[in-house]
């Protein structure tokens, strides 16, 4: 049974305590670990990105065929090249290049379809390219091994004829799955260069288990460690739980169902977070940048309506900026960007993002999501196909995946603009 949460407010100054909470909690972790040596915590409330007002009214946007061939795609992003140049994540186990006019190269850049079970939520699901990636070619995965279904990070390194050796495999990171689906699958570098890691709750209906709040587990959290340190990874110093020796010190915010995709805005560092509802609502979560230790909710809530019981407590807990009801047609959220490219001036600000049944495309203002944690999302257009995933190429211009093979870019639909 699901009722309403008893309205929360939802002010600058009730977002601004637990901002500073967290914040106080990011300094005693740092304190207890590293003494006086320990470097100063993020700031308390993140100085708002200086960008003018968003005004999505009469932005109208298409999608435009700019490549096709792939195999079930689940991502696509920019190579770090600055050349146009795009890497696409297969279901199965590649990465394949794009060239900026749209055609797949004939070479993989990386095939690992031998260790990988994929199928259902199941596969090579994640990419991210270190930020050095163009002077040391690291680039890291997140896939599902075959011989038991564990969600796997792990590190390859891109030679000069532009290839990884799939026998240089690096493992950084198992996490064992009790089910085969909710394995989240999105992995990013923070502003920091830390690696972020989407975990889903370990599948099953409502989560069993609990590991949505369990702070023992892996699953059903955003996950922070530094790829650059010790083997097989570090944790950062600011992380927000390493005083609480209950609590696992990966952990950068818990709460989540399944983070399927989510972004960081390359302007201002905020984590924005499209977490997948279970039958009634779909979710867009956002984190400021610099922020730690908050708690999304589920399976206290899903989105912003109670799902434990009847009647839940909302305190210290982080609602949705937007929510949709499957009553209206949604079924699963497709987390996006916030657009900073420059083809499409009046979408600079605008976080976009999709559902994966309804298929708009829907955009908030992001600057007044962050500040006041509710911006109120308008239809600025309608895809097709099978869409799973948003990307962002160098230049910041947005493209949509089709898990039927395609690649599209998003663009300003001049006609609807003209009529």
């Amino acid at each position: 049974m699901t009722t309403t949460v008893p309205a929360r407010p939802r002010t600058p100054a009730t977002r601004r305590t637990m901002l500073a909470a967290s914040a106080a909690l990011a300094m005693l972790a740092a304190t207890a670990s590293l003494g006086a040596a320990a470097s100063p915590p993020p700031s308390a409330v993140p100085a708002p990105a200086s960008v003018g007002p968003f005004e999505p009214i009469g932005l109208a946007l298409a999608l435009e065929p700019f490549a096709d061939g792939l195999d079930r795609p689940v991502f696509v992003t920019g190579d770090r090249s600055g050349t146009g140049w795009l890497y696409a994540v297969e279901q199965p186990g590649r990465i394949m290049a794009i060239s900026p006019d749209g055609d797949l190269a004939t070479v993989p850049v990386l095939d690992i379809r031998d260790r990988i079970t994929a199928g259902g939520e199941q596969g090579l699901l994640g990419l991210a390219l270190h930020p050095d990636f163009r002077q040391n070619g690291r680039l890291v995965v997140d896939y599902t091994r075959r011989e038991d279904g564990a969600t796997t990070i792990s590190e390859f390194t891109v030679r000069d004829d532009g290839t990884a050796d799939p026998a240089g495999e690096r493992v950084i990171l198992v996490i064992p799955q009790p089910y085969a689906n909710h394995n989240g699958g999105m992995i990013a570098f923070d502003a920091d260069g830390m690696l972020l890691i989407g975990m889903g709750d370990g599948g099953g209906g409502g989560d069993p288990d609990g590991n949505g709040q369990r702070r023992d587990a892996l699953l059903g959290k955003i996950l922070r460690i530094d790829v650059d340190g010790t083997e097989p990874y570090a944790i950062p110093d600011d992380n927000p739980f390493l005083a609480d020796t209950a609590t696992r010190p990966e952990i950068w915010a818990l709460g989540m169902r399944n983070p399927w995709r989510f972004s960081v805005d390359r302007a201002t560092g905020d984590l924005w977070i499209g977490d997948v509802g279970q039958g009634e609502r779909e979710e867009v979560d956002v984190i400021p940048a610099g922020i730690g230790g908050l708690n999304l909710g589920w399976n206290v809530m899903e989105a912003d309506r109670c799902f434990a019981t009847a009647d839940c407590a909302a305190t210290d807990l982080w609602l949705p900026v937007a929510s949709i009801g499957h009553d209206e047609g949604a079924c699963s959220v497709i987390g996006g960007y916030v657009y900073r490219g420059s083809a499409i001036p009046e979408l600079v600000g605008g976080y976009l993002y999709t559902d994966l049944c309804m298929r708009t495309l829907w955009v908030l203002d992001a600057a007044l999501g962050v500040a006041s944690g509710v911006a109120t999302p308008a239809e600025v257009g309608t895809g097709s196909g099978t869409m799973v995933s948003f990307g962002e190429d160098d230049d910041g211009e947005l493209y949509v995946v089709d898990q039927d093979g395609r690649v599209m870019k998003v663009v300003q639909d001049e006609g609807a603009k003209g009529g």
